[in-house]
């Protein structure tokens, strides 16, 4: 914990006073605690600035922030309860002077950052004089009341008024706890993508791509823009005509949310909003807040968080309201550049400390492998596009119950199941996450740990979407991934699944694939044909064979296990009879004990 905005020649002693306020719970009734009111009202009239307390609705101290004689900054508020509801926070401020009146700053800070309340003290020779409070109405305008003197019951009335807003935000706007962003969505082709074969079409399909995206998260896509331009613009991306346009739209629609198809620069993210009002997204943030929603595991959760600051830490400078410490109240400077210097200290810190820890899970995740190398158990590994069925598909070869939807990355933490092949022999078979065009590099280089399961199976079940128009794209995407991936080399079967549902006369060139397969893994369609392909590509690798084993020769069985497996044995009085799967280029050692 530390205490944020102007500390300088402040003394080291009302310093730790005030970060001990951090481990104090005051009670969730409890409006302005006395203690901390006292206590921040006292030091505020020592070093004569004004101090600003950020509390939750659990009573816990979240932010404590010092400005100058008559200005506190306020922190970073990563408003997650959508843009109708209250922020579940509230705000503790000194006024040095002795007036506590709410000033202007006050209500537009109250109304920006959409707190539960703004509560300031006034301060008279470090005693509290006059307490006001601020909250908004269902107007969204804003009810100041006072004064107030410390310790009056009445302030604990206030909790009645903000849980009616709250719930009337909640229910009579959307009409469930979830509220959904309204948001329009962006695209750009300029003259280049043209060159590149990139038609009006496909630059299309990319949106009604980003639009699933969308909806994935949560937001309601009210339109959907592709503005036709030579190059992207370096300050604008699609050009302040547009965006000018895209302001009026927002006004006039209520929209919340512009969502970009390409990844853009901080200068362009700040640009956009100042000129909007709309808080600016781009298609790798949405991909990174999917991945955040489906995140389970221990490792999901580190690799996500490591994708997002890597994305973030080039994006300081630049970036508008996302990273912005200044809330436009209670005092709108701070320490500027400074304080951009901690937060890129402090996201390399945390970046080092997710890679050491992902760095150990990965040792487990080879340890686990070489595990299964050792009892020579097959591994199988379902790759493919987002939503092409690789989960269903799991359920339905394994008898399992992994998480299935019909969205975009609905797997995201990798699983494994038995697999009993159509000889008997067990396998293993991997779902992995989905893959997707403009796939963010840092995602690529966060979970490369666990994509790298495909890298080491012994087969690859690459999983297609039939029914999908653009499933020769899908394709592409996918193989361009698994070489970056280093994954080519591996026997692949290309498996055509949604065949309930595709048209007939398959659009789909299999050109470059010796093993194709049509399945439905919903119906059921189709899947004995494919273990029947898994069990013939494993039989090159592997071969059944017989043999005869003397008493008095005791390196053969374990040389077995160590290249194969044992099916059976049987002792005999001539030997140990033996059935086994060896792998191909070892099985010449036990010739002299093979039986014909």
């Amino acid at each position: 914990m530390k205490i944020n905005g102007n500390t300088q020649s402040i003394k080291d002693r009302l310093l730790n006073e005030l970060e001990g306020l951090y481990d104090v719970k005051y009670g969730p009734r409890e409006l302005v605690p006395v203690e901390l009111a006292q206590t921040i009202s006292r030091i505020s009239y020592e070093i004569n600035r004004e101090i600003s307390v950020l509390i939750n609705r659990k009573g816990t101290v979240v932010d404590i922030s010092i400005g100058d004689s008559g200005k506190a900054t306020l922190p970073q508020m990563d408003n997650r309860r959508g843009n109708t509801r209250l922020s579940a926070i509230r705000c503790i401020h000194t006024h040095p002077g002795g007036k506590g009146l709410l000033s202007q700053v006050d209500i537009k800070t109250l109304q920006k950052l959409r707190l539960d309340a703004m509560i300031a003290l006034g301060i008279l020779d470090g005693q509290i004089t006059e307490i006001y409070v601020g909250c908004l109405n269902i107007e969204q305008e804003a009810d100041v009341y006072g004064p107030f003197t410390i310790g009056d019951t009445r302030l604990n009335y206030f909790y009645k008024i903000i849980e009616e807003l709250d719930t009337s935000a909640r229910t009579d706007i959307y009409g469930n706890e979830e509220e959904a962003e309204k948001a329009v969505l962006v695209g750009l082709e300029t003259s280049n993508s043209r060159i590149e074969g990139m038609s009006l079409r496909e630059a299309q399909n990319s949106l009604d791509e980003l639009e699933e995206l969308a909806k994935t998260a949560g937001a309601i896509v009210i339109d959907k823009i592709i503005q036709r331009k030579q190059n992207q613009d370096s300050a604008y991306y699609v050009g302040k005509g547009k965006i000018e346009e895209l302001a009026l739209m927002c006004q006039a629609t209520d929209v919340q949310l512009l969502i970009f198809d390409d990844e853009l620069s901080g200068a362009q993210i700040r640009n956009i909003e100042e000129l909007t009002g709309a808080r600016v997204i781009d298609r790798t943030t949405l991909i990174l807040d999917i991945f955040a929603q489906r995140a389970k595991s221990k490792e999901g959760k580190l690799q996500v968080e490591l994708a997002q600051l890597k994305y973030k830490l080039p994006r300081l400078i630049g970036l508008g309201n996302e990273l912005s410490r200044l809330g436009g109240g209670i005092g709108t400077r701070g320490p500027g550049e400074k304080k951009l210097e901690v937060d890129r200290r402090h996201i390399r810190r945390r970046i080092s400390s997710l890679e050491r820890e992902l760095k150990l899970l990965e040792k487990r995740r080879i340890f686990m492998r070489e595990g299964r190398e050792k009892n020579n158990t097959p591994v199988i590994a379902l790759v493919g596009y987002t939503n092409a069925g690789k989960s269903t598909l799991m359920n339905r070869l394994c008898g399992s119950s992994v998480f299935v939807e019909d969205k975009l990355f609905a797997t995201l933490d990798p699983s494994a199941r038995k697999l009993i092949l159509a000889d008997g022999r067990e396998a293993v078979l991997i779902d992995t996450v989905g893959f997707i065009r403009k796939l963010p590099h840092d995602l690529i280089e966060a979970f490369k740990s666990t994509l790298e399961e495909a890298v080491h199976a012994d087969m690859l079940l690459h999983v297609v979407d039939a029914s999908n128009e653009n499933a020769a794209m899908q394709i592409s995407v996918v193989e361009g991934l698994l070489e970056d991936l280093g994954a080519t080399t591996k026997h692949t079967i290309l498996v055509l699944n949604k065949q309930d549902i595709a048209a007939s006369g398959g659009r789909i060139n299999s050109m470059g694939y010796t093993s194709v397969c049509e399945i439905s893994a919903v119906t059921g369609y189709g899947i004995p044909q494919l273990l029947e392909k898994i069990t013939e590509g494993f039989k090159e690798r592997l071969r059944e064979i017989n043999l005869l084993i003397p008493y008095n020769v005791g390196w053969v069985i374990p040389y077995i296990y160590e290249n194969g497996k044992v099916l059976g044995q049987e002792y005999q009085e001539e030997g140990i009879s033996v059935k086994a799967v060896v792998k191909v280029d070892k099985i010449s050692r036990l010739n002299d004990f093979i039986l014909v």
